[in-house]
């Protein structure tokens, strides 16, 4: 991380998972699930990702009440998940994602310090930068 305002440590939330443990988890929140998940089953399995990556990547005495914060800026993209979709095609037709890479970012800044965020999402300060 090479920009001044990622020279900052993350903080200390506790222990994280390892890349093994994360991967084992997620397999096992998978596991058993039905072919065609009700609504329900669906929110919990996106919530119980969320909060096995915060553990992973951030660490798992994450507050609480910042958890609650990403879910629910999670949930807001996720219901205009095709409309970021759609204008990432039209404004950057080589890489669709963009758009809903940006439209996560920005989310998720209202919540998280950039070193967090960083963190969290797995990207270096330039591309933070180039997603704000």
């Amino acid at each position: 991380m090479t920009s001044t305002s990622q020279d900052r440590r993350l903080p200390d939330f506790g222990p994280k998972l390892t890349r093994d443990e994360y991967e084992r988890r997620i397999v096992a929140l998978h596991d058993g699930a039905a072919p065609m998940p009700s609504e329900d089953e669906e929110r919990r399995t996106r919530r119980g990702e969320l909060d096995l990556l915060i553990d992973y990547r951030l660490g798992q005495r994450f507050p609480d009440s910042r958890r609650e914060a990403l879910w629910q800026a999670q949930q807001s993209l996720d219901k205009r998940r095709l409309w970021h979709l759609l204008a990432g095609v039209v404004a950057h037709p080589t890489d669709p994602s963009a758009g809903v890479a940006k439209a996560q970012v920005r989310a998720f800044a209202g919540v998280l310090d950039p070193v967090e965020l960083g963190a969290l999402l797995e990207l270096s300060a330039e591309e933070l930068q180039r997603l704000r």
